[in-house]
């Protein structure tokens, strides 16, 4: 029986896929664990090896993606993965085994990233609600509740995903926050998640491979939007935090080397 399925949605970036899927196998060796690649490019990825390999250039954009990897997956548990991630050879087992372990949890992380401890911080302030942010200080690997985690790189039970809505397909493209948007129906469900300190991967934020400047534009404000409606009541914007969001691009802009 398939225990877990690692789930890797992607599009136009093979050097990326072809790093991170080695370091999937590595750590998915000899464990009754599925690997599903969604591959949204217009020319169809050739790489054999032991996943299975979904050609949908016609799928709109991450969190559709995501909900056809959920849907496709036969385990009870999917942990989801951008393509620019490098997974450490034990974190198979160690999520094995936290899932075992701990059938109140529905869902698990963290990433242990490349950009630096306060890079990390500061970009957390480019959302409305960063104040509220649960995933705010988390710059390093750390155990505790979360009320939400990072989208490049959880685990989540398929049940609990399904039974909160999955993804929002609504947001096209590789739009900003359908992660916390997730993770907020999910905990209004009575999902419980957390951080959990011996999952480790490296997130790479390769950008390649993405919409253009002027989509990606608006994706952050159709983010800003929902947030807005959501939590605006509880953190509205201010100049304040106008003047932090700006601060926070600046400083998040550049290519951080890996740590």
């Amino acid at each position: 029986m398939t225990a877990l399925t690692l789930a890797i949605p992607s599009r136009d970036r093979p050097q990326s896929l072809q790093r991170c899927l080695a370091s999937v196998a590595r750590a998915a060796l000899a464990w009754p664990v599925e690997i599903l690649v969604l591959d949204q490019s217009v020319q169809p990825l050739v790489m054999p090896g032991p996943w299975r390999i979904i050609h949908d250039p016609a799928c709109p954009g991450l969190p559709a993606a995501r909900n056809r990897l959920l849907a496709e997956s036969q385990a009870p548990v999917v942990c989801f993965l951008d393509d620019d991630v490098e997974l450490a050879e034990d974190f198979v087992v160690v999520l094995l085994a936290l899932v075992a372990r701990e059938p109140e949890i529905d869902a698990w992380g963290p990433v242990v990233e490349c950009r630096s401890r306060w890079r990390r911080r500061w970009h957390r302030l480019l959302q409305l609600g960063a104040v509220r942010d649960p995933r705010r200080l988390t710059a390093k690997a750390c155990d505790r509740p979360s009320a939400a985690l990072f989208g490049c790189c959880f685990a989540v039970r398929r049940a609990a995903a399904l039974a909160c809505g999955a993804f929002d397909a609504r947001r096209p493209g590789y739009a900003l926050g359908e992660d916390l948007d997730f993770f907020l129906r999910l905990q209004a469900q009575g999902g419980r998640t957390r951080f959990a300190a011996r999952l480790c991967a490296v997130h790479h934020h390769d950008p390649g491979g993405r919409a253009g400047r002027w989509a990606h534009l608006r994706a952050c404000a159709q983010w800003l939007h929902l947030l807005a409606r959501r939590h605006g009541a509880h953190n509205p914007a201010s100049l304040a935090h106008m003047a932090l969001a700006l601060m926070a691009v600046a400083l998040a802009g550049g290519r951080a080397a890996r740590r």
